[in-house]
């Protein structure tokens, strides 16, 4: 981590609304920022556990020994009260009270997380906030989502209407004279798009009626160090009294990290696409590939002259490995010249062979790549995806413009792991999907952060953390503009 100067910023409070895994919390403290949480405020059990093992020590020995639990019908009725884990599928509270009489550590390990965490629960059920400097709030997408329904931020309607819970509670700090200095929105691209920009314009206008000045941008994670295809827009509403009208949002900038530069070394097979799997998903047409119409595992040489491998290329989803590194590597042969040399294929991960007098002829030596025509609803109806790219498995079919393939990143991660990956060489060019290792890395959070929310979370949970999110490095450079912190671009990968 680079060196940091504070230069006005001693120490901020925060109170974190619909708070997740704490993005917010992640970046003021990476700035070197002293930061004390408030409160935060989270429906979401299992999100409240992974926040407290993050940012408030939150263990099972800590579990285990703590010694000032309430009884247990007064934890399920806390927990109860404040929403926590409610169910909006079935449209009803989580039903605490069913450990009451039973021998399992759930009510306790909530409780104690609820509480490490500060947490208030659903933001409906809040009177009030106490003063904080700076309050986030990243509402709920759900409805104004390209990928939902786009029912809309209708109060009381939608899950995306708890905007107005927000100003409910922003009004009753202004009774009160405890207006944050700060406030910081972030949600998807669309809220700022032709169906919603009219409510957002309404927002920002009633922002500029309440006392404070609103700058807001749509910006890329890819552009500030995540290889991660990942638009939103983020709204700084500084109160007028304490705008000096200077702020900006951070440049866009490339440190040259890439998706392979966060892939985990050693991979559980369990991640990996089974033969069935990827049929399924990669259409075996010949006649189609190059048409873009179907996908095929498909050598490539670079200068665009090589035939097919033959199955012991590598270069296909099998179990054909290659153990040497960092030497000459013949992946394959052509089997098409009458010459032997002529004929093999070397993998670009290796040193060069040695060079001959070639005279031209083909003698040339010849490297392969891998390349998949994924389809896409573009002009040339697929994408061409090569070592180190992404493929978004959730749209195989898809009708609109979004994008499969991510080119050295990954698109937009959602809460399902819907990304794949190829795999370079030393991997026999497999397809996988992302760890939630991985996807923790795209979101900015570091290795020990993982660990820590691991040790409570399923990977289905950990997948819906991290697509849930924020990324962090974004967040890292809002902040030290709106903070004024002299910073340098991070280099670092894999934290």
């Amino acid at each position: 981590m680079e060196d940091l100067q504070i230069v006005k910023t001693e120490k901020i409070t925060v109170n974190e609304l619909f708070s997740g895994i704490g993005a917010q919390v992640s970046a003021i403290r990476r700035l070197g920022i002293p930061c004390e949480i408030k409160h935060t405020s989270d429906i979401d059990r299992n999100a409240v556990l992974a926040y407290a093992s993050i940012h408030c020590g939150l263990t099972e020995e800590l579990i285990n020994t703590y010694t000032e639990y309430p009884t247990r019908e007064e934890m399920a009725r806390q927990l109860t009260e404040i929403n926590l884990g409610y169910d909006f599928q079935k449209n009803k509270p989580y039903n605490w009270y069913r450990f009451v009489n039973s021998k399992s550590k759930e009510l306790e390990k909530y409780w104690l997380a609820n509480k490490l965490s500060r947490n208030l629960g659903g933001i409906s059920k809040l009177e009030h906030l106490d003063y904080a400097d700076f309050w986030t709030y990243s509402f709920p997408c759900t409805d104004i989502s390209v990928a939902g329904k786009q029912e809309g931020i209708k109060q009381g309607q939608t899950r995306s209407g708890l905007l107005y819970e927000v100003q409910r509670l922003l009004e009753k700090a202004n009774k009160m004279l405890a207006l944050p200095k700060y406030l910081m929105l972030e949600n998807v691209k669309n809220l700022v798009g032709k169906k919603f920009k009219p409510q957002f314009d309404e927002w920002v206008a009633w922002l500029d009626e309440l006392g404070y000045n609103t700058y807001w941008k749509v910006l890329n994670a890819k552009d500030y160090g995540v290889p991660q295809n990942r638009e939103r827009v983020f709204a700084i509403s500084i109160r007028k009294d304490i705008d000096d009208g200077k702020f900006e949002f951070p440049q866009p900038f490339d440190n040259g990290v890439r998706l392979k530069d966060v892939l985990e070394d050693n991979v559980d097979e369990k991640y990996y696409l089974t033969d069935t799997m990827i049929r399924g998903f990669i259409k075996h047409n010949e006649s189609h590939t190059a048409k873009g119409t179907g996908s095929i595992w498909k050598p490539r040489d670079v200068n665009g002259t090589a035939s097919t491998l033959r199955a012991n290329s590598a270069l296909a989803p099998t179990d054909n490995t290659i153990l040497e590194t960092n030497r000459c590597i013949q992946v394959g042969s052509l089997n098409y010249y009458n010459y032997d040399k002529m004929n093999r294929v070397y993998s670009k991960g290796g040193y060069s062979p040695t060079l001959e007098i070639m005279q031209g002829g083909n003698r040339q030596p010849k490297i392969a790549e891998p390349i998949a025509y994924v389809k896409e609803a573009t002009k040339k109806g697929y994408a061409e995806n090569y070592e180190g790219d992404s493929v978004n498995l959730e749209q195989p079919n898809s009708k609109t413009r979004r994008g499969r393939v991510g080119k050295g990143c990954v698109q937009t991660l959602t809460t399902s792991c819907n990304q794949a990956v190829i795999e370079p060489e030393a991997k026999s060019f497999r397809v996988r999907k992302l760890t939630p290792k991985e996807c923790y890395r795209l979101m900015g959070f570091t290795d020990e952060q993982f660990d820590r929310s691991q040790t409570f979370s399923s990977d289905s949970q950990l997948y819906k953390q991290a697509g849930n999110s924020i990324v962090v490095d974004v967040l890292y450079y809002i902040f030290g503009k709106l903070f004024e912190v002299d910073i340098e671009t991070r280099k670092e990968t894999k934290c």
